[in-house]
């Protein structure tokens, strides 16, 4: 899901590995991970498309960092081509901080891509643009029970389904274990207390390092305000609720604890303002910040201390954690859309994700090719992080707009972070504009 690149080394891997799927390497099936969010009535089995006579050329649209994070994605595609021989599949892409603008504009016009990566934050202000493929998937057999349920249903609008998962995972925390030794602090575990953390990041902050770090982006502080009180983006109704009273309680708490010395000062928003929070991290600067599963291998591989995960800490409400991913959809502009689907079938089935999740690219939203993730995870407690938060998790409902909206937030949250604007302004701003 996340918006950072891989390293030329790990996309390297990468490559190498989904190459042997495409290639058809024989392999044994991963079983099924338990978690408690996603029961299923048996084992979920391994998929494998059907071959068929579909032609077409279609070009697929990410969000892409460079070459080597293209290369990394043709290898995904080259799964669905040597699946259906008659496709021809061609890579492009942009940018994180400029994907959803540009996709936007595509969508909307003819010659837009055929299959677009949609995160499920911003799905909704590109839905109506969509094919919808509640059919296609009876008619080619893809059943939805095989996929993570929350974030299956985190791809749906107005019911139905908009895009197929590929990837998922609840906000957790990553903390450093050799701080944590140092400090001769107990490390955290699953169902620790927002006291607890309050604790380990105070004591922490020390000698010119801090015990947490965090960012004006969304994934951070909506995850905050649900943990501090329970509180949502949207209402009952769906609609922006952002002036409400628990939500400015959870927001207001977590701007305090922000800027209660146990962070770095926050200096820039969005994307920027990312990328300091996990060098902040990765440098040993702050002990602890908040991320996804998603950025598990990375994130070992940058680190040169011991790494650890965690659940966020239980706020007064208990434990609460939005699960979010990213997924395939197919254009409405799209001439061929059955080629369309039949591709994403192969990108996002068992083949395809397994290749993923062997070397942590994705935490895969088909539980039965999760213990391919943890194998190349190699984190102790791993497995017991994210089946806990798995089963206290609630998918990530945004409004149409949030892409505007986010990018609004972002930039006066920033101001209530280094206290030019009260964290009820930033509140009331966000729900005028995004109100409307």
């Amino acid at each position: 899901m996340g918006p950072l690149g891989r390293s030329k080394g790990m996309v390297a891997i990468v490559a190498a590995s989904l190459l042997a799927a495409a290639c058809g390497t024989a392999t044994s099936t991963p079983q099924a991970s338990t978690q408690a969010s996603t029961p299923q009535a048996s084992t979920p089995q391994a998929s494998t498309p059907e071959a068929t006579q579909v032609s077409a050329d279609l070009t697929f649209q990410f969000w892409i960092a460079g070459d080597a994070d293209k290369q990394a994605w043709e290898t995904v595609t080259a799964v669905a081509m040597a699946d259906h021989p008659g496709l021809k599949i061609t890579v492009q892409g942009t940018p994180w901080p400029d994907y959803w603008t540009k996709i936007g504009n595509q969508l909307s016009n003819t010659g837009a891509p055929c299959i677009v990566g949609m995160q499920s934050l911003r799905l909704a202000a590109y839905a109506d643009q969509l094919v919808p493929m509640d059919d296609l998937m009876v008619k080619y057999g893809v059943k939805a029970e095989d996929f993570d349920k929350s974030i299956f249903d985190s791809m749906k609008h107005g019911g139905k389904q908009v895009a197929l998962p590929y990837d998922f995972g609840p906000l957790i925390v990553y903390y450093n274990r050799d701080s944590f030794k140092a400090a001769n602090i107990a490390e955290p575990k699953p169902g620790w207390t927002l006291e607890d953390f309050t604790k380990a990041a105070t004591a922490l902050t020390t000698g010119g390092k801090f015990g947490f770090t965090t960012a004006s982006i969304d994934q951070e502080y909506l995850s905050w305000v649900l943990d501090l009180s329970g509180a949502e983006v949207l209402d009952a109704n769906g609609k922006l609720a952002v002036n409400s009273p628990a939500f400015v309680d959870g927001y207001k708490k977590y701007v305090d604890l922000m800027r209660s010395s146990i962070a770095p000062p926050v200096t820039v928003a969005g994307y920027d303002g990312y990328l300091n929070m996990l060098t902040a991290w990765t440098s040993g600067t702050a002990a602890m910040y908040v991320d996804g599963p998603w950025m598990v291998i990375s994130n070992r591989d940058a680190v040169k201390f011991d790494m650890g995960m965690v659940p966020m800490p239980a706020g007064p409400g208990g434990s609460k954690h939005y699960t979010a991913g990213s997924g395939f959809g197919i254009s409405k502009q799209c001439p061929t859309p059955e080629a369309a689907f039949q591709a994403i079938v192969s990108m996002t089935s068992d083949k395809a994700l397994t290749g993923l999740a062997s070397v942590g690219r994705a935490y895969p939203a088909r539980p039965a090719v999760a213990d391919a993730w943890y194998t190349a995870a190699k984190i102790e407690g791993a497995r017991e992080t994210l089946d806990y938060a798995n089963a206290h998790s609630v998918p990530w409902l945004t409004p149409p707009n949030w892409v505007q909206m986010a990018d609004l937030f972002d930039r006066t949250g920033l101001q209530a972070l280094t206290g030019e604007l009260t964290p009820e302004e930033v509140l009331k701003t966000v729900q005028e504009q995004g109100g409307l």
